[in-house]
């Protein structure tokens, strides 16, 4: 045997072990083609997941790719987040996600554009291997994994599986007895609802649909088919997919999104869809820039938004429809007793003596302070600390004074950094588990 024949079966061999590698570190495989996938994939390689996404056309298609005609989305006005709005920075080349720029970029989407967006951002992830014109012919249950078989003669065990398909494709393959039952019959939740129950404190997205503004809590996205295998397909929402429009694209994208979070979890700390931390996936959606709870007066790019997001999913503070109808937190409004005591309450024990003290209609800064220090066992330095870092830390506007009535925007900022309630877990219903 000559030299160049050793040399070339030394690289065919080197090949194949680097494919076997690659093919051992997938975690998570997501199945599907368009919107949902897209979201799934790329957020669960976001998240760190070794991915495989498997797509059965020969390239990506999204109904904002189709056609030369110039698109406009008008859904999500002033909720846009999450890869949604990744996407649409990237339709203009924008430096950085606000919300003029999402409504800009959704005046005027080219198709041509669109694809180049998906596609920029799909090349760019790192942990995610696609491949396309393939399909999945088998997946059957193991003990702890999913194995899978592809019409391409390659074969994957995985931890967790998204069915981003439109009509639950792989979930046809899938032995029956599989399936878990699940009786729950909670729905998603107008915003003008928000608060008949707990459930919105496990809120996963913001779903806009028909004109009408809902969250979609755990106990709806957190109910796989099958053991840590999720799907995009709601056998009970047929006609939706069905009718689906250019607006359903940011509700598609946000949900596969979740569903890529999800499985995403399960596949990174090798656990069952049941040991969902509700608080940890919900971090983990807003450190990606998804927007849990819909309030329409704070900008996407407001410095405080996620000390909000915080606040309101912990129930401390309780957003309201305002003007036009549309839901808002308010965040000039002043902060009473009355409003905070009973959730406050139920996370501090301790806070129940400071309230029995207390009864004041508009908190001043300094009785904040003084709350915070009581709760948290703390002492002046948490004054010195909060006037030192009033414009620099905080940044606040205004001028520091502990006499000012403090507004809902100070209180969600100093009472999350300070007492942290977001990192109090909650359950399926939204109840404290402590």
């Amino acid at each position: 045997m000559n030299k160049g024949h050793r040399l070339l079966i030394l690289l065919l061999l080197f090949n194949l072990t680097l494919l076997a590698q690659k093919r051992a570190d997938i975690q998570l495989v997501v199945y599907g083609q368009g919107d949902a996938a897209f979201g799934a994939a790329v957020q669960s390689a976001n998240s760190g997941v070794q991915t495989l996404w498997v797509n059965p056309d020969q390239s990506f298609e999204s109904s904002l790719t189709q056609g030369d005609e110039i698109l406009k989305v008008t859904s999500y006005q002033n909720l846009d987040g999450g890869l949604w709005g990744e996407f649409l920075k990237s339709t203009i080349n924008a430096s950085r996600c606000t919300d003029s720029v999402f409504n800009r970029a959704k005046r005027h989407l080219n198709p041509r554009v669109a694809l180049n967006s998906f596609e920029k951002i799909i090349d760019s992830v790192s942990n995610l291997t696609v491949v396309y014109g393939t399909t999945i012919d088998e997946i059957r249950r193991t003990r702890k994994d999913w194995r899978l078989g592809l019409d391409n003669g390659s074969d994957y065990k995985v931890f967790a599986v998204v069915d981003a398909t439109g009509n639950g494709a792989l979930l046809q393959l899938v032995d029956p007895e599989e399936k878990i039952s699940d009786s729950s019959t909670m729905q998603r939740i107008p915003t003008k609802d928000i608060y008949a129950s707990t459930a919105f404190k496990t809120s996963l997205m913001i779903e806009e649909h028909q004109n009408v503004e809902s969250i979609v809590p755990a106990s709806v996205l957190i109910r796989p088919y099958a053991k840590n295998l999720f799907s995009a397909f709601d056998p009970n929402n047929v006609k939706a997919l069905e009718n689906s429009s250019i607006q359903d694209v940011p509700r598609r994208i946000l949900l596969g999104q979740v569903l890529g979070a999800m499985a995403g979890y399960c596949a990174f700390f090798e656990l069952d869809y049941d040991k969902i931390n509700i608080r940890t996936l919900q971090g983990e959606l807003l450190a990606f820039k998804a927007q849990l709870i819909p309030f329409h007066d704070i900008a996407f790019e407001d410095v405080h938004n996620t000390f909000i997001q915080h606040i309101g999913l912990s129930g401390i503070l309780k957003g309201r429809t305002g003007e036009h109808g549309k839901f808002i937190f308010d965040p000039a409004g002043a902060v009473s007793t009355d409003e905070i005591e009973f959730v406050m309450r139920n996370i501090y024990t301790r806070s129940q003596i400071w309230f029995n003290q207390h009864s004041i209609d508009k908190l001043s800064v300094g009785e904040t302070i003084d709350l915070i220090k009581f709760i948290a066992l703390k002492g002046d330095e948490v004054d010195r600390a909060v006037q030192n870092g009033w414009h620099s830390r905080f940044h606040f506007e205004s001028k520091f004074d502990a006499n000012n009535p403090i507004t809902r925007r100070q209180f969600a900022v100093l009472v999350d950094t300070y007492l942290q309630p977001f990192s109090v877990k909650v359950d399926k219903k939204g109840n404290f588990v402590y």
